[in-house]
């Protein structure tokens, strides 16, 4: 058989083309690998490891910072908790062998059990196994939150153990110390939404987060990074935690005893505006504010269930409500010594002004009754504040007009905010000016046909006997950082004077008699000096006459009331005149206030006046304040005080805050111009010089003075007060009264 014979070259050929290839893909290949390298190297190493810091990089949160009342007692704090982390993917251990992966699973797994028991094991140990399909487990994430909000103790105790694939994210939790303590005003937080101090001092609370991460220095080694959260500043409200569990002690029992739809009482310093109580009813845990507390009860959690989503939250947002700040209703006849400073002011009644009660008063075809149906005959303005009638008062109104009438009622503060800082302040509704007629303006004279807020009555209340000023209320005096230094401060405010200090005196005296013999006669303390103004309100529909507001307020000593407190029985049920009453609420209140703070009795059993001793008081430190507040600061702690220099901005004082004194003694103040005070003068001392020779002194200082009708005595007190710059040509109101010998001043309060 004959071979053919195959050439070698067309194979040849066709193996140098292979190699040929070959080499070109090489370096084709070569090629890219050195692109990518070279050029896109560090681009694609940093996205590397920013997939790497992404995926430990966290947000360190700040501890909300603390409420406190006015003696560090804690209402509010954050503390430090974790919340607990499985990663999935590293729990999967691909790594180790089944055996070995079994082994770690169930030791973390079991680990889990021991601190968290109602876990779905079943689904979390199936997600960590790995999927045939896609060779990844079957949960496949690295960041599943197994529990929250768990304390240092837990955590501790799974990192001993080394657990694969469980971590802890660091985070903080909001608790309520006294629960139920103050709900209303503190407020509390749920989701984005907050209430009370929470949400209206919220940016100095929230503080700023910190941040951990991994990052790599130079030689491009993981470094863990972690920049600390700056935690938030402390809040430090007006309340004091003793008056304020008093408070909600006595609501409660007397919610208990008279059902109705709210029950309230607000204590406060009638000369600062500071809240020390503010309670209601509507009781809620701060700790869990969607659950009513009456939960308990079967009956009411049944009828809870029953109801719908809606009803549930309408009942959640009354609950929550401030009823202080928040509810409106017609004041009644706590009103009435509005009407009455009013008169006395515009010089439309004197002291020794006399009415004849008969039991009703026709106006304008419309019969309007007393609450003594049978007239209480003939009475004086004190009498006719003590025995609260309403014929009194609408002669008063008439006498002052429709336009001096209103003007006081805006004046003292209803129709507008107080400017509290607390969210959801309600305005109260006024009649339209052009809408008052005779009518509108008898029923108003004793405050019915509009409505305000407790905490409008309170401060128009208190300006009636703080000597004229209506104060903004406030329930937060100071907010300071982690290193202790104020970052904020709220100080007495006047918002306008609205009666001279003689007007207020004369109130101030006259309202005792409401107490000693008047419709507050169970409100009276033996021993004590109190005063204060009943009221009865009708709410809503006349004609159904089933809705009452009954309040109540009471001051003391009446001499220099510290302490005004507010009662409010709102809506009661089943009312009967003269059954539910506040009036044992404000007694029951102020008896408390007098055992806590030691406050020592005015009159002795016989009724001759009682030498107090002189009590100490600790100086504030005043540098950098205004002159104003200063003063009327100093007033409230019983002290005098001496101006060096010009201005209103207190540069310095003597003694320097902090230092305790006795009550009377003396404060050097000293004081600069600042931009508002160019042109001003001070205003000189005239206390104690008769009225002529006060008049003098002030005329040669370029000042007027108002006209009064009795100059006899000496003057016990000015208006503006020395030593404040004011502009030239404005007017002093002096106030003149007995001069005393030194005997007598060492009797006084």
């Amino acid at each position: 058989m004959k071979r053919r014979r195959i050439p070698t070259a067309p194979i040849k050929g066709r193996l140098y083309f292979v190699f040929f290839i070959f080499v070109i893909t090489l370096t084709v290949l070569g090629g890219r690998v050195y692109y990518f390298k070279t050029v896109k190297g560090a681009e694609y190493e940093n996205r590397a490891k920013e997939q790497q810091v992404n995926r430990y990089d966290s947000v360190v949160p700040a501890n909300r910072g603390s409420i406190v009342d006015r003696n560090n007692q804690p209402l509010a704090v954050s503390t430090i908790v974790y919340n607990v982390i499985l990663d999935s993917r590293v729990l999967a251990l691909t790594n180790l062998s089944e055996s070995k992966r079994i082994e770690e699973q169930q030791k973390t797994f079991n680990a889990l059990k021991e601190v968290f028991p109602d876990l779905d094991y079943a689904e979390l140990e199936h997600g960590v196994q790995i999927n045939p399909d896609t060779q990844a487990p079957y949960t496949d994430n690295n960041w599943k939150v197994l529990a929250r909000n768990v304390d240092k103790e837990i955590k501790e105790k799974l990192e001993a153990q080394n657990l694969k694939g469980i971590y802890f994210e660091k985070s903080t939790k909001r608790t309520y110390p006294l629960k139920t303590l103050a709900a209303h005003v503190i407020g509390f937080m749920r989701g984005d939404s907050k209430w009370g101090i929470e949400s209206y001092y919220d940016k100095y609370m929230t503080g700023t987060p910190g941040r951990s991460f991994i990052s790599y220095d130079g030689n491009s080694t993981a470094v863990q990074m972690e920049y600390d959260a700056k935690d938030g500043d402390t809040v430090v409200t007006t309340l004091d935690y003793t008056i304020q569990q008093y408070a909600e002690e006595i609501v409660n029992e007397t919610a208990a005893q008279w059902p109705s739809e709210a029950v309230a009482i607000m204590v406060m310093n009638p000369n600062t505006g500071e809240v020390y109580a503010m309670a209601d009813s509507g009781r809620f845990d701060l700790n869990n504010p969607d659950d009513p507390i009456a939960l308990s009860d079967p009956a009411f959690a049944e009828a809870w269930n029953a109801m719908s989503e809606q009803e549930q939250i309408d009942y959640k947002n009354r609950m929550w409500n401030n009823f202080n700040v928040s509810s409106t209703y017609e004041p009644g006849s706590i009103f009435k010594p509005i009407t009455v400073a009013a008169a006395l002011e515009e010089g439309i009644i004197t002291q020794n002004q006399t009415f004849f009660c008969t039991g009703s008063v026709d106006v304008y075809e419309e019969n309007i009754r007393c609450h003594l149906r049978s007239g209480h005959g003939t009475l004086d303005v004190q009498g006719a504040l003590a025995q609260s009638c309403n014929p009194a008062m609408i002669e008063i109104a008439q006498k002052m007009g429709t336009e001096t009438f209103y003007k006081y009622q805006r004046d003292f503060g209803f129709g507008e905010r107080t400017g509290i800082d607390l969210p959801a302040e309600a305005n109260g509704i006024l009649h339209p000016y052009d809408n008052i007629g005779p009518v509108e303006l008898a029923t108003m004279s004793f405050g019915q046909g509009f409505t305000g807020t407790s905490v409008q009555a309170l401060t128009a209340f208190s300006a009636i006997i703080n000597g004229g000023n209506l104060m903004k209320p406030y329930v937060v005096s100071q907010i300071v950082d982690q290193e202790g230094n104020v970052v904020y401060e709220n100080e007495p405010e006047v918002r306008r004077r609205v009666i001279s200090r003689e007007t207020s005196d004369l109130m101030r005296t006259m309202m005792k008699a409401t107490i000693e013999e008047g419709t507050g006669k169970k409100a009276k303390i033996e021993g004590y000096s109190i005063g204060g103004k009943t009221g009865t309100a009708q709410t809503g529909s006349r004609a159904k006459n089933e809705d009452w507001a009954l309040s109540c307020i009471t001051y003391f000593p009446v001499e220099n009331p510290q302490y005004v407190v507010l009662t409010v029985i709102f809506k009661p049920e089943d009312y009967q005149d003269g059954k539910q009453t506040p009036v044992p609420m404000s007694k029951e209140m102020m008896e408390k206030i007098i055992k806590y703070k030691n406050i020592q009795p005015t009159y002795a059993a016989d009724g001759t006046e009682i030498v107090q001793k002189q009590g100490t008081v600790t100086v504030d430190d005043y540098t950098g304040s205004d002159i104003f507040s200063t003063l009327l600061s100093l007033d409230s702690k019983n002290l005098t005080y001496r101006v060096v220099g010009t201005g209103n901005t207190v540069t310095n004082q003597f003694p320097h805050g902090g230092t305790q004194l006795d009550e009377g003694s003396q404060i050097t103040l000293y004081v600069e111009k600042g931009e508002d005070d160019q042109g001003t003068m001070p205003v000189p001392d005239v206390k104690g010089k008769t009225y002529t020779e006060a008049v003098t002194i002030l005329n040669d200082s370029g000042f007027e003075v108002e006209a009064i009708e009795n100059a006899e005595g000496i003057v016990i007190s000015q208006e503006p007060k020395y030593g404040v710059s004011v502009e030239p040509d404005t007017k002093v109101t002096l106030t003149m009264g007995e001069e005393t010998t030194e005997e007598e001043n060492t009797t006084t309060q």
